[in-house]
C-alpha cells in the first residue's frame, strides 16, 4: 500500500499510539524498501525537529482509507532547496477500521476553515455535520473542495472544539433542491486522545438514549 501513496498525502506522526500531541505533515516522496520522505514539520511558522533514530507511529490519510505504520526516523535529507524527513516503515501497514456502531447521525450547523496549497488560512465557511464518530464526520457544504484538502472544523457538541481533518471522499448531492450541494467524508487528524474519548462517550450516550426511547 505504501507504494500507492502520492506526493501531498496527509500524514499524522505520533511518538507512540497514546501520544496526545501528534504532528501533521505531508508525503514528499516514496522510495524503495518501505522508506518514505515526509515534509519537515512546521508549527506556527517554526520548524519542529524530531529525534533521529526514534520510533514513531505514522498514519497516512488516503482516498482508500487511513493506514498506520510503525516507523523509524532515519534522518533528514535535502533534495534541492527542500529538506525532508526520511522514515523507514515496517511491514505492510494496518488499515484503520472505523467502528460503524459508534457513528451518530446528528445534524449540526458548523463552520470550518480552509487552507491554501501552502498551508496558509484561506477562508471561513459554513457547513452542516450530517453524522459523527470518533474518527471523523460527514460534512455538507456549498463550496466545492478536493480530496486531500486540509480543514479545521468546529465540533459544537464538544466544547466548540476546532478539529483538523482531511477530505477522504467527495460526492455531489443528487437532490437539486437540497440546501447543500456537496457531501464530504472528513477524517480527523491530530485530535488528542481526550477529545477522541469525549466524542466516543457522547456518541454512545446518544445511542443509548435512542434505544431507550424505542
Amino acid at each position: 500500500m505504501l507504494s500507492a501513496m502520492q506526493q501531498g498525502t496527509r500524514v499524522e506522526v505520533k511518538r507512540d499510539a497514546s501520544d496526545s500531541l501528534p504532528y501533521l505533515t505531508t508525503v514528499g516522496n516514496v522510495l524503495e524498501d518501505g522508506r518514505v520522505m515526509l515534509d519537515v514539520i512546521r508549527m506556527g511558522g517554526e520548524e519542529m525537529r524530531l529525534i533521529e533514530g526514534t520510533s514513531y507511529v505514522v498514519r497516512f490519510f488516503t482516498e482508500r482509507g487511513v493506514f498506520k505504520y510503525a516507523s523509524t526516523l532515519l534522518g533528514y535529507e535535502h533534495k534541492g532547496e527542500f529538506e525532508f524527513m526520511l522514515f523507514q516503515t515496517t511491514g505492510d501497514g494496518e488499515k484503520m477500521q472505523r467502528r460503524q456502531s459508534y457513528r451518530l447521525a446528528c445534524g449540526l450547523d458548523t463552520e470550518f476553515n480552509t487552507f491554501d496549497d501552502a498551508g496558509a488560512p484561506a477562508s471561513t465557511e459554513v457547513g452542516f455535520i450530517r453524522d459523527i464518530s470518533s474518527g471523523g464526520i460527514r460534512l455538507l457544504s456549498n463550496i466545492e473542495m478536493n480530496v486531500n484538502n486540509l480543514l479545521q472544523i468546529k465540533i459544537p457538541i464538544i466544547d466548540d472544539y476546532w478539529a483538523y481533518g482531511t477530505l477522504l471522499s467527495k460526492n455531489q448531492v443528487s437532490d437539486a433542491n437540497a440546501k447543500f450541494k456537496w457531501q464530504y467524508g472528513v477524517e480527523f487528524m491530530g485530535m488528542s486522545d481526550a477529545y477522541t474519548e469525549k466524542i466516543t462517550k457522547f456518541v454512545l450516550a446518544e445511542q443509548q438514549k435512542a434505544r431507550a426511547r424505542k
